[in-house]
């Protein structure tokens, strides 16, 4: 069952005939608690906006040392009390050691991931497939010499964006002033990957099969000259290699009567690369994919521009979220 913290005052209320030295082993303060944020300034998905349940790991005394939480499920509240359900069904109390934390949510999913470790102060996510169901944050803390027989703080857990977002912008640049409509966009990636985070890089290796994500939003409608059409976001696995990345779409034209004029089908269209000849998604950018089509365009190479931390950023960026 859980336990709330608010508990702990009744226990030592009930506790009057004791001695001072048995009601301290009851302080809330000696007690392992959690506070948790996404980074200030990010844009998450919604749901992981007012996290409400993530899953903690702890250890103390070496690089695995003695587990304290493996994989436990915690619930709460943004800015309020959370309850944690260890083996015991307990509270944890502070020893004297050094601890070191790890947590993950999956955009408050009830799943546990069964798969996951935390160990050498790496937490490793492995076979993880995106979606845009599942915003997958996580947080690793630093290392933490409690206060025995004092007061000690909760512990912060600073979760960041582990996958990376792509969308579309298409211009319509027709010098006979067509309207444009696009249609069909699909963009290959890998779907799954193993994420190794050690709180401050998460190094993905993606994996699986090559799989189309469709870029529905707006599709067939009437993009007038000059105007621009935006598709929705879509969550992906990050450092995927976009040399081996291609997408393809429909684009139709029509006169000022309506009349279909031309219609051109880009497939495998490629994405300029960096000054190195590569490029690769970082976890907790968003990546904006634009061009500029006309009836005449025979080739067309998609120019991007990240976004660090879903808000501005200089492109060709290295890191996450800060």
């Amino acid at each position: 069952m859980k336990k709330s913290l608010f508990m702990l005052g009744l226990a030592v209320a009930a506790m009057t005939s004791c001695s001072n030295d048995e009601l301290m082993e009851f302080n809330e303060n000696n007690f392992i608690t959690f506070e948790s944020h996404v980074n200030k300034g990010t844009r998450a998905v919604t749901p992981t906006a007012g996290l409400t349940r993530f899953y903690v790991f702890g250890y103390h005394n070496g690089s695995t040392g003695n587990p304290v939480f493996n994989n436990v499920n915690v619930d709460g509240t943004m800015g309020g009390s959370w309850t944690y359900d260890d083996a015991d069904n307990d509270l944890v109390a502070w020893t004297a050691n050094t601890y070191k934390f790890a947590a993950y949510a999956n955009k408050n999913s009830s799943d546990k991931l069964s798969s996951v470790t935390f160990a050498d102060g790496k937490l490793t996510i492995p076979s993880f497939t995106a979606s845009d169901a599942t915003d997958l944050v996580a947080a690793v803390s630093g290392n933490i010499t409690p206060n025995v027989s004092g007061s000690n703080a909760a512990v912060d857990l600073t979760f960041k964006h582990m996958l990376s977002k792509v969308y579309f912008v298409l211009t319509n640049n027709s010098p006979e002033g067509y309207k444009m409509q696009v249609s069909n966009i699909t963009f290959d990636v890998l779907p799954s990957g193993n994420c190794v985070y050690d709180g401050t890089n998460a190094v993905w290796t993606p994996s699986g099969t090559a799989t189309e994500l469709e870029f529905t939003e707006g599709s067939n409608t009437d993009i007038a000259l000059n105007d621009a059409r935006t598709t929705e976001e879509h969550l992906v696995i990050p450092n995927q290699s976009l040399k081996d990345i291609r997408a393809s779409f429909t684009v139709s034209f029509y006169d000022a009567d309506d009349n279909k004029v031309d219609e051109k089908a880009y497939n495998n269209v490629t994405i300029k690369l960096d000054s190195a000849g590569d490029n690769t998604w970082q976890p907790g950018y968003v990546y904006k994919y634009t061009a500029s089509i006309s009836s005449d365009t025979e080739y067309i190479v998609f120019d991007v521009a990240p976004i660090d931390g879903w808000k501005d950023a200089t492109p060709n960026p290295v890191g996450g979220l800060n």
